[in-house]
């Protein structure tokens, strides 16, 4: 490949989507909390064609790109190389990197920019001093952030956003650092979801677990890039979005089941996280899904 294209300390900065390209992109300045949560700048499923060329010499985030179909060219240790369906172009921040679509064929990949290096447990991926791949799923990334740009478009629910940016994340964080979550957390977190009622605090959880509260904390990051009361409040909120879609029970009683103590303390944590109130949720999901039905019929 090296003899086929430019050679690669010639090439400048470039970035050129070109004309026959076409991408699903979300960035964060029109949903911030895309990098005040998340660490995520921007992301995206692109159909790449001829002229599709970015270079970056000194970029300020890590990337990972990872090609669904079709080929792509991709720079790895000053030279070309090709990227085909399961490559994942890992790039760290300060990282000189560079991608083009190969003339003559299409090349389809997934892409999700982080500021610096990502979540705190995406570090070891992207501590890396140059760029590297990695062999995935080819659909890693496509699934999730095409349902990730469909809602941005259409409904912008945050909730179901972060939804989607959180199956991404849990996927990004298995291509950089592994699949294996540790069986004290998935012990502590099945009886967690069980009894979500229950008054939990960090030291109760950390006993169950059998570690201690900081070391309890590590682990919750490292795997679910949320500390144990980030998930826990998570894990209610997702409970409560649920409750008021799918039953009618009062804000009062679904407060009670999801471990607040009052629809007062659920409201604040709701609209905190989501935005607006659960009983203002409940009439805009609602009212989404019959326009929704009454379409499709």
């Amino acid at each position: 490949m090296k003899d086929t294209f430019p050679d690669p300390d010639q090439v400048a900065e470039t970035h050129f989507i070109g004309p026959d390209t076409t991408r699903k992109i979300v960035e964060y300045f029109d949903f911030p909390f895309m990098l005040e949560k998340h660490g995520i700048v921007s992301a995206g499923h692109t159909h790449a064609r001829k002229g599709n060329c970015f270079v970056r010499n000194d970029p300020l985030f890590s990337q990972i790109l990872v090609c669904a179909s079709g080929e792509g060219v991709i720079l790895l240790n000053g030279r070309w190389h090709p990227c085909s369906p399961g490559t994942a172009y890992i790039t760290p921040a300060r990282a000189r990197h560079a991608y083009f679509a190969a003339p003559g064929k299409h090349w389809e990949f997934s892409w999700i920019i982080y500021k610096d290096t990502g979540p705190e447990n995406f570090a070891e991926g992207f501590s890396k001093g140059q760029p590297y791949e990695k062999q995935v799923e080819p659909e890693l990334l496509s699934f999730p952030l095409q349902g990730l740009y469909e809602e941005a478009t259409h409904w912008q629910d945050e909730i179901v956003m972060q939804s989607w940016i959180h199956l991404a994340n849990t996927y990004v964080r298995r291509a950089l650092v592994g699949d294996e979550i540790d069986p004290r957390l998935r012990r502590l977190w099945v009886q967690v979801e069980d009894e979500l009622a229950h008054s939990w605090d960090c030291e109760t959880m950390a006993r169950i677990a059998n570690v201690s509260e900081e070391h309890l904390r590590r682990l919750c990051l490292q795997a679910y890039s949320r500390s144990p009361m980030q998930r826990l409040k998570w894990m209610r909120i997702k409970y409560a979005s649920e409750l008021l879609l799918y039953s009618n029970l009062s804000i009062e009683k679904i407060a009670e089941e999801v471990g607040y103590n009052d629809a007062a303390s659920l409201t604040r944590a709701f609209k905190k996280s989501r935005g607006l109130s659960p009983a203002k949720y409940r009439r805009n999901i609602r009212t989404q899904s019959f326009e929704k039905a009454a379409i499709a019929s």
